[in-house]
């Protein structure tokens, strides 16, 4: 089991938070609070690399949900970049890949 770190910092879209480690039962009440101390304005969108998460239960998936609806209920949305394919194949087969965003890249497209 790997230990769940998240890393916060900036991008032009909004905070931007890195999820590395095993997201489960112990742990998930850790990314809310991350998602919440993000301070998203509304407008905004928080974007969350999932690209080195190793594990996701069914904590993890109901903290990802929460943390989508309190952005909602901000006026704020949310980005999961570089989910990795268990947990992309998890939210399609429970139809989630329709309420969230994912993307490959956080990066921005030049102009």
């Amino acid at each position: 089991m790997e230990p769940l770190t998240i890393v916060s910092s900036r991008t032009p879209a909004g905070p931007l938070l890195e999820v590395a480690g095993d997201l489960d039962h112990s742990n998930a009440h850790h990314l809310r609070t991350a998602a919440v101390g993000a301070v998203v304005s509304a407008g905004l969108m928080l974007v969350m690399d999932l690209g080195e998460l190793g594990f996701c239960d069914s904590s993890g998936i109901t903290a990802l949900i929460a943390v989508r609806n309190h952005l909602v209920a901000v006026g704020a949305g949310l980005i999961l970049v570089a989910v990795p394919d268990t947990l992309r194949r998890l939210l399609h087969l429970t139809g989630l890949d329709q309420v969230f965003e994912l993307r490959d890249s956080h990066r921005l497209p030049s102009h």
